[in-house]
């Protein structure tokens, strides 16, 4: 009977033992862990530094170029379906759209500049199809919007954002204030076409965007 407590107790204790030699090893182990990682962050931090002074926020290197770039490629292709010597405004802005992209590629554009280039290329984008769907009126269907309230919520709203921006100083986009208005003007007209209706709305919707924005 002694024996076997004697034999119980000498496993309990080499258990322990066992126990607190892998408890010991843990410990180390995130010792040299938190020393790692605070190399690292240390390093970062040095590497970040280094490259601080020029830095971009991500949303003009990443998204932003990246939505400029779709909305010129959508504008471009479907330009390129209208007859030759017809839409020369709409070409104008999509002209005027490549220029502030290719301004804002540049390695010290400011966030701004992405954001008009935005702004005028969506424009672009949406009054060339609006051009298709006048161009090929025969084909359009004569159906009722199913959302004929929220685009008349967006088309309430840009026209309040104008009336904010109206009286900015502007640089090369003044020109395009009274076009904005216009195409709101257009848009409310409830006998043109629902998706008419909606390029019209959206275009002048990315216009203002673009002036919200200093263009």
């Amino acid at each position: 009977m002694a024996d076997k407590i004697v034999r119980g107790r000498k496993k309990e204790i080499s258990g322990r033992g066992k126990a607190t030699a892998k408890t010991g090893a843990k410990s180390v182990a995130k010792k040299h862990a938190k020393k790692a990682a605070k190399k690292q962050v240390k390093k970062a931090g040095n590497h970040k530094g280094n490259k601080a002074a020029g830095a971009r926020p991500i949303y003009a290197v990443d998204h932003g170029l990246r939505t400029a770039f779709h909305h010129m490629q959508r504008a471009s292709v479907v330009i390129s379906l209208m007859q030759k010597g017809t839409g020369e405004d709409l070409r104008d802005l999509l002209e005027r759209g490549v220029k502030l992209y290719r301004k804002a590629i540049e390695d010290d554009a400011e966030n701004k500049i992405v954001l008009r280039a935005i702004g005028v290329l969506k424009a672009a984008e949406h009054l060339s199809l609006a051009g298709l769907y006048v161009a090929r009126a025969k084909h359009k269907q004569k159906v009722t919007s199913p959302t004929p309230q929220w685009m008349a919520k967006l088309i309430a709203e840009t026209d309040r954002r104008l009336e904010k921006v109206e009286h900015e100083e502007r640089g090369k986009g003044a020109d395009l204030f009274p076009v904005t208005v216009e195409l709101l003007r257009q848009a409310e007209d409830a006998k043109i076409d629902a998706h008419l209706v909606f390029e019209l709305a959206m275009a002048a919707d990315a216009l203002c965007f673009a002036l919200e924005h200093g263009l």
